[in-house]
């Protein structure tokens, strides 16, 4: 970190989007996350979603889990808790009604933490569904992906928003 009077910047290198085939061993690492989550976080859902959640799909090598909370905002002690976890909260990130956490150098998971119910899981849930039951829209999601994937940052707007249209279409049509 380099301090310039009371500004503090902290300096991430660009960790550009790397597609692997699906490897079985992301449930796995899933799995033991959500074990480790449920135990520190109380009155919580830990689903898996996202591309490594969907087999038969190339994706970032990067779980993404969403929890369902049945408090939301989470609490300062939930908040200390995720920070003692490994977790670096990213705010909203521009997506209201959700809590944005991010873990590892290099990343390796993505945690999104909404109230029970909310939108934003229940976008990721029918997202994740879909993909699994069509092996069509599979297809068509992992080629949108990996045509939009070169020299772009994980974090990436210009990414995500290439994959918009046809996850609403999708999601639209659930």
């Amino acid at each position: 970190m380099r301090h310039i009077t009371n500004i503090c910047f902290k300096f991430v290198a660009m960790e550009k989007i790397i597609l692997e085939k699906h490897d079985p061993r992301w449930i796995k690492i899933f799995e033991t996350e959500r074990e480790i989550l449920l135990g520190a976080l109380s009155g919580v859902v830990v689903h898996h979603v996202g591309s490594t959640a969907v087999k038969d799909l190339a994706a970032k090598p990067i779980i993404d889990i969403c929890i369902e909370a049945s408090r939301f905002p989470p609490l300062e002690d939930q908040l200390k808790t995720l920070r003692d976890l490994g977790y670096e909260n990213r705010g909203e990130a521009g997506v209201p009604g959700r809590i944005w956490f991010v873990k590892g150098q290099p990343r390796k998971f993505n945690l999104h933490y909404c109230a029970v119910g909310s939108p934003v899981a229940e976008r990721q849930l029918a997202f994740r569904d879909a993909l699994r039951k069509s092996e069509k829209l599979r297809r068509e999601y992992e080629a949108l992906k990996i045509a939009n994937a070169l020299n772009q940052d994980i974090d990436s707007a210009e990414y995500a928003g290439s994959k918009t249209g046809l996850i609403e279409s999708v999601i639209a049509g659930s």
